[in-house]
């Protein structure tokens, strides 16, 4: 069995303090126990304490200095029994404690052992992932974070696994030092058996670990992340050149880019990483592109929130699931994190207490406080139903608000989708078209052009403009629609956001 690489320095040193100041109860919500068992090795031996572990199959084992076995221990209250009845000072790894937690008994045990090992350095580490702990006894467990393996870290275990592959069979790495890069960063945010199981199979198909690898990386990725049910996985396909106009909001960009590439640097600098924008105006108009076109200029992964991914019918399921995103987000920090129409998980019109209230008051403090390297971009096309304490200075670096594009930016829409369809934007009159689509969201220009396609084709012609005319006349854009409504949201913004155009 492959072992994990061993853990940071600061990693070791917070766990020491914790043993060191008399915290007895740790608990560390993670699927990466050997990687949890790794530390508390490496935090007995610089600590002196014994450290012993616990399953149901293996019962309490002891493993440092001296392994032995603790006979008829399996049953977690005769394993709690000794531990109580011990009162040694040594560390003990629970694993797959989190399913007898609300037994009486146990619960009982682990006051009485809370008492006695308060008083000394001795460490109960309960590990698994959302261990439901009840609330009888989870005042009394201190959470440990698990950090995040840094590129090093996946660098050195990527080699073992390759070293572990070389004793069965021919392996052949055909990867450039910037193909490396790439794939520690497709890594990054995955779990070591995740990588363990991706990096295998790859090597084994044909015993190359090669270019061709990368795209077969990124996918198993994508079906990781989606398969926590509540992020999607985006690769980079736009770049912030897909995105026509928007001057103000690009140079706010490119002015913080480096801050948030180097937080190091930009905090002796007297800066703070910058958080996060919203993105608030009308539909159609480029706000998700944005989105993805940063992710792309920082060359940065991009995971999406979709906030109808969060809510589910049980009480409290739906916090757990926000803090689930949150938690899979900051393991691949840096990030940058994309909330779709945020007010449909933030509504108002949710009742005092509900689901949403709840959600709010947790993204709210996360927000706040959060410590990784999380860029947040949130998207709104309702401001309404926004709550006012989100909109308050300091929840993000900025608000900006996108506006129906200007005849610039209707230019380069229309150059860029007649580019993407293999016309030459040079033989169409671009300047009737920008004026005839004056009103037209960026969506609602594609659109034109999309379907002025499908009338050429279906009457064996090439596309002109002539076509593309008479599919804009056709259009009622959002701006004769829901003229109102745009007019109230620009009126909404003229002291509350920055012109993003």
């Amino acid at each position: 069995m492959l072992r994990t690489v061993p853990p940071s320095a600061d990693q070791l040193r917070e766990l020491e303090i914790l043993i060191r100041a008399h915290h007895p109860f740790l608990l560390v919500d993670t699927l990466e126990e050997e990687r949890v068992h790794v530390l508390l090795e490496h935090a007995a031996e610089h600590t002196g304490l014994p450290l012993f572990s616990w399953t149901q199959v293996d019962g309490l084992r002891r493993e440092l200095p001296d392994p032995g076995q603790t006979p008829e221990s399996g049953p977690p209250l005769k394993a709690l029994s000794f531990i109580e009845r011990s009162n040694i000072e040594a560390i003990f790894h629970l694993k797959g404690l989190g399913p007898y937690l609300h037994e009486p008994a146990v619960i009982a045990r682990i006051k009485n052992i809370h008492k006695k090992y308060f008083g000394h350095r001795g460490a109960l580490v309960l590990s698994g992932h959302a261990v439901d702990m009840p609330p009888a006894i989870e005042h009394l467990f201190t959470p440990l974070n698990l950090h995040a393996p840094s590129s090093e870290d996946y660098h050195s275990f990527v080699q073992s696994v390759l070293r572990d592959l070389a004793t069965r069979l021919h392996v052949k790495v055909e990867l450039s030092s910037a193909d490396v890069s790439k794939l520690l960063a497709a890594l990054h945010g995955l779990t070591f058996f995740e990588v363990q199981k991706i990096i295998t199979q790859a090597v084994i198909e044909d015993g190359v670990l090669g270019r061709g690898d990368l795209v077969k990386v990124l996918e198993a990725k994508r079906q990781i992340i989606e398969r926590s049910g509540v992020l999607e996985y985006f690769p980079h396909e736009h770049e912030m050149g897909d995105v026509a106009g928007l001057s103000e909001l690009k140079n706010w960009l490119r002015k913080r880019q480096s801050a948030f590439e180097d937080p190091k640097r930009a905090k002796e600098y007297g800066l703070t990483p910058p958080k996060g924008l919203m993105l608030i105006g009308v539909q159609g108009c480029g706000k998700s592109l944005c989105a993805k076109a940063v992710a792309a200029e920082w060359k940065l992964p991009l995971i999406r929130l979709d906030p109808s991914n969060l809510y589910n019918r049980y009480v409290g399921e739906s916090e757990k699931n926000l803090k689930r995103a949150i938690k899979l987000a900051e393991a691949m920090a840096p990030v940058v994190l994309w909330i779709d129409e945020i007010e449909k998980a933030l509504s108002q019109e949710d009742a005092e207490g509900g689901p949403a209230q709840r959600i709010f008051g947790t993204f709210l403090a996360w927000l706040q406080d959060k410590k990784e390297s999380v860029f947040v971009i949130a998207t709104a096309n309702d401001i309404s139903k926004l709550p006012p304490e989100l909109m308050r200075k300091g929840r993000f670096d900025e608000i900006f608000f996108v506006d129906l594009p200007g005849a610039e930016a209707r230019k380069r829409i229309l150059q860029i989708h007649l580019e993407r369809r293999k016309r030459d934007p040079e033989k169409f009159d671009i300047e009737r078209l920008v004026e005839l689509t004056d009103g037209f969201s960026g969506a609602e220009i594609e659109q034109a052009v999309v379907s002025s396609l499908y009338t050429a084709f279906s009457e064996r012609e090439d596309l002109s403009t002539k076509v593309i005319a008479e599919e804009i006349a056709m259009t009622k854009p959002l701006s004769v629609t829901m003229a109102e409504r745009i007019g109230a949201l620009r009126e909404w913004a003229k002291d509350r956001a920055v012109f993003a155009g």
